[in-house]
């Protein structure tokens, strides 16, 4: 045969093993036509060796054959040691996030619940091939940090029988298991996995119920003094919220473990402050919000029970001239401080701010309880309570010894009764900081829910990022990668190694 289609079958085999090589890397999945070129290129290599046998036979019988044998033999060893070390790696992989806000990797919130469960979990993942890649790059960042994590992709258009087998409706629906547990849902975000993982992990959904009748903040009020964003945020994190009446009831439900009194405007009659001290001596976890009002002071009975339990949200002004809200002269304290050995803010690092937040002191009650501030303002004299209604009136408000309290002052607290299966209370000085209108400082509904976390023994919500909080991580495609791969690992070496050779070739010419 001739040499120059002979040279042109060469020129062939080599860029279809160029393209094969960039096809397995780019589309794994695609293997028909993987396997299709690889068998093809083997076969076209078996038959250019076959019409230049000669050729072959003399090169076989070479000190250079002799010399690549030995060099492919030792590649041959290198590639399976790379190989071992690959698999080891995937078994038990490791990341390295390098962008500023750790962008490309979950958040430390997420890492500690993986660290809390015990045994594999499970995710199937119902989608078409087109619409799987973000879904299965997040998933893999969780595997990444729990190695007996499984992924298993099913296609929905090549698997009907397992889509009607597990009742998928829409392409992107993920199922959760763990254990006997099994949980359907679909996500785009990280938070979304997570609570997920949290739904199908504990034994059932926390329940709190929500004191009505006395004007407190409104869960269905949509416009920017309404909340009902913060009750959106714990219907999203799995708690089942429940109104409930207290002038109307003799006694309060059997399995009413967790009461939230938020910002209520009028007074407390003495049965219900009688259903609130037994809930509280049958070990319930309160949490609790009282605004501050100037004028008259509709919740004494309120205040004096929480009293009994070592807690007084007293009803005055913190104020803090150096960390403010700009043009709040003080009134809006921004708190920067935080109890960095409480559960609630120990990875909670702020800021946050209360608009017009009271003080939230420790007093000797009647309970035997352990009293923890959890936020702090500046030290005095940048800050102090302001106890004169008269001043805070007049909006100038200003220091008076032996009446208002030196700073730092205490505006939340976390109270735990000092027995076993004890009461629990979180007091707030202000109930307005998660208002609608504040949705942006996602920070402050943080704090929130950290602290609704710890008050409902959830602990393993604590300190978890907001969909506010815009940390996507940067998702890149297996053909993107293969690219990268191909360029970088196959074409980059070559051309570095064609341009040595003619540089040496001509210098050799020279």
């Amino acid at each position: 045969m001739s040499r120059m289609p002979l040279r042109a079958l060469y020129i062939a085999n080599v860029i279809l093993y160029l393209v094969m090589v960039v096809l397995w890397i780019s589309i794994p999945d695609e293997l028909t036509l993987n396997l299709a070129l690889t068998f093809f290129n083997f076969i076209l290599s078996g038959v250019i060796i076959l019409l230049d046998r000669e050729k072959f036979s003399m090169y076989y019988h070479s000190s250079q054959f002799k010399n690549f044998s030995s060099t492919f033999i030792r590649a041959c060893l290198i590639f399976f040691i790379l190989g071992l070390v690959n698999y080891l790696v995937f078994k038990h992989p490791v990341q390295f996030d390098l962008s500023g806000n750790k962008l490309n990797s979950l958040t430390s919130q997420t890492q500690q619940i993986l660290d809390s469960i015990e045994g594999p979990l499970e995710f199937k993942v119902f989608a078409r091939k087109r619409d799987k890649g973000a879904m299965m790059k997040l998933l893999e960042l969780y595997r990444m940090e729990k190695s007996d994590v499984k992924i298993e992709f099913i296609n929905i258009e090549l698997r009907p029988d397992l889509v009607k087998k597990y009742e998928v409706i829409d392409s992107g629906t993920i199922i959760a298991t763990y254990g006997d547990k099994s949980f359907k849902f679909r996500a785009q975000t990280e938070l979304q996995v997570t609570n997920a993982i949290i739904k199908v992990t504990r034994d059932k959904d926390p329940v709190i119920y929500y004191s009505t009748g006395h004007q407190e903040a409104d869960l269905k009020r949509k416009d920017k003094d309404g909340v009902s964003l913060f009750f959106h945020l714990l219907k999203r994190a799995y708690f089942k919220i429940v109104p409930i009446q207290l002038a109307a009831l003799e006694k309060l439900p059997d399995d009413a473990k967790h009461l939230m009194i938020w910002g209520p405007l009028t007074t407390f009659l003495k049965p219900e402050l009688k259903l609130l001290d037994l809930f509280l001596k049958r070990g319930g976890r309160l949490i609790i919000a009282l605004d501050p009002n100037f004028k008259k002071n509709p919740l004494k009975g309120l205040r004096d029970l929480l009293r009994d339990w070592g807690i007084n949200i007293s009803n005055d002004l913190v104020v803090d001239s150096i960390s403010h809200y700009q043009g709040s002269n003080g009134s809006i304290p921004i708190i920067k401080v935080f109890d960095s050995g409480h559960p609630i803010t120990k990875r909670f690092r702020g800021p946050i701010f209360f608009p017009l937040v009271s003080s939230v002191e420790k007093i000797s009650g009647k309970i035997n309880t352990s009293f923890k501030p959890l936020a702090l303002t500046t030290i005095f004299p940048a800050s102090w309570a302001e106890k004169t209604p008269a001043e805070i009136d007049d909006g100038k408000v200003t220091f008076s010894p032996g009446v208002d309290e030196k700073g730092p002052i205490s505006v939340v607290a976390a109270v735990s009764e000092k027995k076993k299966n004890g009461a629990k209370i979180l007091a707030f000085g202000n109930s307005s900081f998660v208002i609608n209108g504040y949705s942006n400082f996602g920070q402050n509904f943080t704090f929130f829910l950290n602290g609704v976390s710890w008050a409902v023994d959830e602990g393993r919500l604590i300190s978890f990022n907001l969909p506010s909080i815009k940390n996507d991580p940067i998702f890149i495609s297996s053909p993107q990668l293969g690219v990268i791969f191909y360029f970088s690992v196959v074409l980059a070496p070559i051309l570095l190694f064609g341009m040595a050779a003619f540089f040496y070739r001509r210098r050799l010419a020279l």
